[in-house]
């Protein structure tokens, strides 16, 4: 069942509040726990985990204060080490070249 404009205007878990616009504040309140999806749950709990972590790096900081916090589910991608040099990288200057030449002539 696809849901209507006015029922996606907010966050997954909150639902819109009759009487209010969109936009508005508080045009959105959190979803009964009864109503939540199995994603949704999973979610608060892995936020709720998330943001115990948090406090306990920061003690006495306000809460407020951990909202660069992303999504708990997702991670970063590291960037390889190993990896191979692009066509730009394996170009080299003539300076480059001509200081590499000399190089290992004196060697």
């Amino acid at each position: 069942m696809a849901k209507t404009k006015d029922e996606n205007r907010c966050w997954p878990g909150y639902e819109p509040v009759k009487g209010k616009k969109q936009h508005e504040q508080g045009s959105c309140r959190p979803t009964a726990e009864s109503k939540l999806t199995a994603s949704e749950k999973q979610f608060r709990d892995k936020r709720a985990k998330q943001l115990e972590d948090w406090k306990k790096e920061h003690p006495g900081s306000s809460t407020k204060a951990a909202q660069h916090l992303s999504k708990p589910a997702t991670k970063k991608k590291a960037a390889s080490k190993n990896r191979t040099a692009t066509s730009a990288e394996k170009r080299v200057r003539p300076e480059q070249a001509a200081a590499n030449s000399s190089q290992s002539l004196l060697s």
